[in-house]
C-alpha cells in the first residue's frame, strides 16, 4: 500500500472521529457549542485556502460579489459584509507573506497605477481625522470597501499574467453575471421570491422597485439599478470578446446574452442602457475598420429609430427616457440637488467625512444635514463625502489608465485581433463607468466596487502583452530586415567577386 493511500485513509478516520465529537457535543453538551465547532471545521481550512491560495479567492470574490445579495436579503444574523472584507484581507496578509517568504514586494507593488491607488487608500485612511466627519464608526464600516478592494488590482495583476489567465477570469465572471441574469428573468415571470419580498418592505424599498405599477427586477443584486448596469455591461463584453472563445464556450455565451437581454429591460434602468450606448460608441470609434464603423451606423440608426418612434410600450419608453435629458423629471431633481450642494462641498475640501451621507448617515449620525441627503452620483457623493480634493485624488486613477491606454498601446496600429478586442472592451467599460457615475454611483456599491479593480488589474496586463507584442514584431521586422540586407550584401560580394574573377582572366 502506497503512502499516499495511507494518509488518506488515515484521514478518513480522523474526520469521522471528528464528526463523532462533534455530533455527541450537539445531542449531550450543547447543540450551539457542536454547531460552532462543525463551522470553524469549515471556515478555518476555508481561510487557510484564500491565505495561501490567492488566485483563487479572486474567482471566490468575484462570485461572492455577485451573490452575496441572495443571503443579505434572507435577513441571515451573521455579520456578512464583515466576513467578506476579513476574508479580502486574509487574502491580502497571505499575498504579503508570500512576498516576505520570497524577499519579493517589488514584482507587486512597482507596477503600472501604484501611485494613484495608493493615493486614494490613504485619502481614505487619514478621513478618520476629518474634522467636519460626525461618526467615527461610519468612517470604520464605509472605508473598508476603499482601503482593501483596491488592493485586488495588485494580486490580481500579479497571479493573472497570461492572455489565457485574464480569458479565464472573464468567463467565469459571465457564467456568474448570466445566472444572476437568469434569476431576474424568474423574477419577472414568477415574482419575487418570498425571503426577497419581505426584504424590500423591511427595508422601505418599495419605491426603488416598484415604478409606474410595474415590479423592476434585480437579480441576486440589491438594487435593479446596479443589476441593469451588470448586464448591459455583460452583454456588450460578451458580444465584442465571443471570438477569443471556442464554439463550446461561444454558444453558452451567445445563450446567456440573450437570457441577460430582457433581464436588462425588466431591470428599468436607465444607466444600464446609457451604459450600452457608451461602450459600444467607444469601441467603434476606436477599431479604426470600416466593416466595423458600418456595423456601428446600422447600430445608431436602429437606436435613434428606436427613441424617436412614439409607442405605447412601458419598456421603449422607459429606454427613451434615458435620453430625454432635461426633459427628465427625475433628471431636473438631481440638478437642482447637485447644485444645492455645491456651496456647501466647496467650502469643505476634504468633505463631511465618509459614511456622512445615505444610509450610513441615517444610520451613524441622524438629524445631520448630510444623513438626510441621498447622493444619486458617484462623483456628488465622493465630493460631499471626501471633498473636492478626494474627488481629486479619486479622479487620478480614471486619468492614469486613460494615459496608460492613449500612451502605451498604439491602438490604431494593432492587427492582434485577440489584444485589440480585449483591450477595447476593458477601456470601453471602465471609460463608461466614469460617464455613468455622474449620474449613478456605481464604484460605491458591490459588485462594482470588487469588479472595477479587477478590470484596470486585467486592462494593465493586456497593455502590458500589447507592448510586449510590439517589441517582438519590431525585433522581428528588424531581423527581417537585417537578413534581407545580409543577403543583398552577399549576392554584392559574390556578384563583385565574379567581376573580378572575370577581370584577372581577361588580363
Amino acid at each position: 500500500m502506497s503512502k499516499g493511500t495511507l494518509i488518506g485513509i488515515f484521514s478518513v478516520i480522523i474526520a469521522l472521529l471528528i464528526s463523532l465529537g462533534i455530533s455527541h457535543l450537539a445531542n449531550n453538551v450543547n447543540w450551539g457549542l457542536g454547531v460552532a465547532i462543525a463551522v470553524m471545521s469549515i471556515a478555518i481550512p476555508f481561510l487557510l485556502s484564500l491565505f495561501f491560495y490567492a488566485r483563487m479567492s479572486i474567482y471566490f470574490y468575484i462570485f461572492l460579489s455577485i451573490f452575496i445579495g441572495i443571503p443579505l436579503k434572507m435577513n441571515i444574523p451573521a455579520p456578512i459584509g464583515l466576513g467578506f472584507d476579513f476574508a479580502i484581507m486574509f487574502t491580502i496578509l497571505g499575498h504579503l507573506y508570500k512576498c516576505g517568504e520570497m524577499k519579493d514586494y517589488a514584482s507587486t507593488f512597482k507596477v503600472p497605477m501604484m501611485y494613484p491607488i495608493a493615493g486614494w487608500i490613504c485619502w481614505n485612511i487619514i478621513q478618520v481625522a476629518n474634522p467636519s466627519a460626525a461618526s467615527r464608526v461610519a468612517w470604520f464600516f464605509v472605508m473598508r470597501p476603499y482601503v482593501l478592494y483596491p488592493l485586488l488590482y495588485f494580486i490580481v495583476y500579479y497571479y493573472f499574467k497570461t492572455i489565457d489567465d485574464l480569458k479565464s477570469l472573464i468567463f467565469f465572471m459571465f457564467g456568474c453575471c448570466y445566472f444572476s441574469g437568469l434569476w431576474g428573468v424568474i423574477q419577472n415571470i414568477n415574482g419575487y421570491f418570498p425571503f426577497e419580498m419581505a426584504w424590500v418592505f423591511a427595508n422601505d424599498a418599495k419605491h426603488l422597485v416598484y415604478i409606474s405599477g410595474r415590479w423592476r427586477v434585480f437579480g441576486t443584486l440589491a438594487s435593479p439599478a446596479h443589476f441593469g448596469m451588470l448586464m448591459a455591461i455583460i452583454i456588450v463584453m460578451g458580444v465584442f470578446l465571443l471570438p477569443l472563445y471556442n464554439m463550446r464556450k461561444k454558444i453558452f455565451i451567445i445563450i446567456g446574452t440573450i437570457i441577460c437581454l430582457p433581464a436588462l429591460v425588466w431591470s428599468g434602468t436607465r444607466s444600464g442602457i446609457a451604459l450600452v450606448v457608451v461602450i459600444v460608441a467607444i469601441v467603434v470609434a476606436l477599431w479604426g475598420n470600416t466593416k466595423v464603423y458600418m456595423a456601428g451606423a446600422v447600430f445608431a440608426v436602429f437606436f435613434i429609430i428606436l427613441i424617436n418612434t412614439p409607442t405605447d410600450n412601458y419598456h421603449i419608453q422607459r429606454i427613451q427616457s434615458t435620453f430625454a435629458g432635461s426633459k427628465d423629471t427625475s433628471y431636473k431633481e438631481r440638478e437642482e440637488n447637485r447644485h444645492a450642494m455645491y456651496p456647501w462641498i466647496f467650502a469643505h475640501p476634504l468633505g463631511g467625512g465618509l459614511g456622512s451621507t445615505g444610509v450610513w448617515g441615517v444610520r451613524f449620525s441622524p438629524g445631520t444635514m448630510l444623513a438626510n441627503f441621498a447622493p444619486d452620483s458617484g462623483h456628488l457623493r465622493v465630493m460631499v463625502e471626501a471633498g473636492w480634493l478626494g474627488l481629486i485624488v479619486y479622479s487620478t486613477i480614471f486619468i492614469s489608465f486613460i494615459y496608460y491606454f492613449l500612451t502605451q498601446t498604439q491602438f490604431w496600429r494593432l492587427d492582434n485581433t485577440e489584444l485589440k478586442v480585449l483591450l477595447l472592451s476593458l477601456y470601453a467599460t471602465l471609460a463608461s463607468i466614469i460617464v455613468v457615475e455622474q449620474a449613478q454611483d456605481v464604484n460605491g456599491i458591490l459588485p462594482f466596487n470588487i469588479l472595477m479593480w479587477i478590470w484596470i488589474a486585467m486592462l494593465m496586463r493586456t497593455i502590458e502583452h500589447i507592448q510586449k507584442y510590439f517589441k517582438d514584431k519590431n525585433e522581428r521586422l528588424q531581423n527581417e530586415e537585417n537578413e534581407r540586407l545580409r543577403i543583398i550584401d552577399e549576392k554584392r560580394k559574390i556578384k563583385l567577386a565574379r567581376y573580378n574573377e572575370k577581370f584577372n582572366a581577361n588580363s
